[in-house]
């Protein structure tokens, strides 16, 4: 790699790692929003969603462009944002489940009322969550997979 090439590769790891955290930072981070063509546009702040799909392109953009080139950072962008995009929930925090939230409380709900503990019913799919439902699957005689499948519902009482 000759010293141009260094040089560039290096300014545009550094931009997108401030960029990256500017974004994740919180407050900082705003989306552009116009009403009409003749009214201004105004700022709102970003939604975890948005916040999560960004950093995921940046990050994805930088990583393609260090292996492929400029091809590979437009692919890795592309793809960093898909995966920010989709492995979040409406907050920006990772997901872990394919199942919505309400669904998740109610199994936390149940899960905790059978002795099972998962902490606070939040609705979020974390590692107490997974681990009191492998428990569950495993007295149950359900396939322990720790996620919770329609056969792990349905032992619940919980309708998905």
């Amino acid at each position: 790699m000759n010293m141009k090439s260094a040089t560039l590769c290096t300014t545009a790891l550094s931009l997108a790692f401030v960029l990256s955290s500017s974004f994740a930072a919180g407050d900082a981070a705003t989306v552009s929003t116009e009403t009409s063509p003749t009214k201004a546009q105004t700022s709102e702040p970003m939604t975890g969603k948005q916040k999560a799909t960004a950093i995921g392109a940046t990050s994805g953009a930088v990583a393609g462009a260090v292996v492929g080139g400029p091809i590979g950072a437009v692919v890795g962008a592309g793809i960093g944002g898909y995966v920010g995009h989709q492995g979040t929930d409406a907050n920006g925090h990772v997901s872990t489940s394919n199942t919505s939230d309400n669904t998740v409380r109610r199994a936390q709900a149940a899960l905790n009322d059978r002795g099972y503990n998962v902490g606070a019913v939040d609705g979020r799919f974390g590692p107490n969550t997974q681990s009191a439902v492998r428990r569950f699957q495993a007295k149950s005689g359900l396939t322990e997979s720790g996620t919770l499948d329609s056969s792990t519902l349905s032992a619940l009482g919980v309708n998905s």
